[in-house]
């Protein structure tokens, strides 16, 4: 009677492809790489930007939602990515008819009431004069949970998942 021969392939196969997913999670969290998992941002895959105006940075929300997914941050939710467009210096004006940031309103940043699992957003108004340290952000997209609805974010803050790297550029075709 012939022994039953294990086929081992698929094993090596699962191995391989496990450890090149974890030396590419290295390598890219080593290079500012991120990835985006969310509907929040057109592309998969970003690099992020030292926190001038126009690069996109990583950050814990400095509030809860629930409309933010969970994930590694201290209250247990997901890094947000959005692109910085306000600085120290800057004047920023907050209204119902949405941001202007030294008189130049800002695209799709008009604030909405809810978000869209129908749970009710922060309203934030008035005029902030960022500091030194405070960024203000704005997602890509109009449904974006972003300083329209928290105000400023001090940039970089201690906690390990506020990450600035080089200029930013995309991946993907958006």
């Amino acid at each position: 009677m012939k022994a039953k021969q294990l086929n081992l392939v698929p094993l090596y196969v699962t191995l391989l492809a496990m450890s090149a997913t974890a030396i590419f999670a290295i390598v890219a969290k080593s290079s500012g790489l991120v990835l985006n998992v969310t509907g929040s941002m057109p592309d998969l895959v970003y690099k992020l930007g030292l926190g001038e105006k126009g690069s996109l940075v990583s950050f814990c929300s400095p509030i809860p939602h629930p409309s933010i997914g969970h994930g590694a941050c201290p209250d247990g939710s997901m890094p947000l990515i959005k692109r910085v467009v306000g600085v120290a210096g800057d004047l920023v004006t907050a209204t119902d008819a949405g941001i202007d940031i030294n008189g130049q309103p800002v695209p799709n940043s008009r604030p909405l009431d809810l978000d869209t699992k129908e749970s009710a957003l922060p309203h934030l108004r008035g005029s902030f004069s960022l500091k030194q340290g405070d960024i203000w952000t704005a997602g890509e997209h109009p449904n974006s949970f972003d300083s329209r609805y928290f105000g400023p974010v001090k940039f970089p803050r201690d906690d390990h998942h506020n990450r600035t790297r080089e200029s930013s550029f995309r991946f993907a075709d958006g």
